[in-house]
């Protein structure tokens, strides 16, 4: 209960000088007050529903990272097609003229980093773990033998995705809906079976599920 009085004035900052008047004024977006903001671009919240947007307040009791960062660079894009839980230690870093679209129901337990450098779309009712890191450049460029670059490559996540914890989403990867990415994967790739756990260094499918719940 605390946190949530002393989050107040950086939640009611935030919406009124991000979102639109009419919509601000419900406030969708909770913001924890150590949560460190930095927005140049340009943020889309799509729902207006009470503190709909959690951002920086559930944490993971064996890991004590208490700062979350959110940072929109100029000319980039963040938007929230619904609902969305952000956990305490996580980071996300849209870099200029990248976009980061998160579906409704977007859960991250806790100190998880997406680095957006291009594109990443996130579809619905996708849950991540803790410590994952999905990033869609190699930040450095790598120029091959045959003179061409190592450039970005846009990162699509399918509706009803489970990411385990100490994953590791790269550049390019494609992951259809209903999938579980087993903890520890690596995944670059985007041939993978729907309605399946992938899993492995690199990941590939192991075994074909039907569902899975939260």
């Amino acid at each position: 209960m605390l946190s949530i009085l002393l989050s107040i004035p950086q939640t009611v900052i935030f919406n009124f000088r991000y979102l639109p008047f009419t919509q601000a004024l419900k406030l969708p977006v909770w913001i924890h007050y150590r949560c460190k903001v930095k927005i140049e671009g340009h943020i889309e919240c799509e729902s207006s529903k009470l503190a709909d947007i959690r951002i920086g307040f559930h944490t993971v009791s064996h890991l004590y990272r208490p700062v979350t960062s959110l940072m929109v660079s100029r000319g980039a894009r963040l938007v929230f097609k619904g609902s969305a839980h952000i956990g305490r230690g996580s980071s996300l870093l849209v870099y200029p003229s990248a976009v980061m679209e998160l579906g409704t129901d977007f859960t991250i337990s806790a100190a998880s980093t997406l680095k957006c450098y291009k594109k990443i779309a996130v579809g619905d009712n996708v849950l991540c773990s803790w410590d994952i890191l999905i990033m869609d450049s190699d930040t450095h460029s790598i120029v091959y033998s045959d003179g061409q670059e190592n450039n970005d490559k846009p990162i699509i996540i399918s509706d009803h995705v489970w990411i385990g914890c100490n994953s590791v989403i790269l550049k390019g990867a494609e992951i259809p809906e209903n999938c579980v990415i087993g903890a520890g994967s690596v995944v670059s790739g985007k041939y993978f079976e729907k309605n399946s756990i992938i899993a492995g260094n690199p990941a590939k499918t192991i075994k074909n599920i039907l569902s899975w719940r939260k």
